[in-house]
């Protein structure tokens, strides 16, 4: 199962092999991937990070949340 738009939205930030990429090009990508490593890109899509599926390096930064203590 290849990865989906929805599943790839509100992200500040993801590279591929060091370069900007976009939606339709992860999801292209992820129609050869095994389940596992499916499971590992949706992981780090969510929480933001870097993983290596084959040859490809995917890294995702996640906009930062601000809190604040101060009304």
């Amino acid at each position: 199962m290849a990865l989906k738009k929805q599943t790839i939205r509100g992200l500040n930030k993801i590279t591929l092999n060091g370069g900007p990429t976009t939606k339709e090009e992860l999801i292209t990508l992820s129609e050869s991937w095994s389940e596992n490593e499916e499971l590992v890109v949706r992981k780090i899509l969510q929480q933001g990070g870097k993983c290596k599926i084959g040859t490809d390096v995917i890294a995702v930064i996640r906009p930062d949340k601000t809190y604040s203590l101060v009304r």
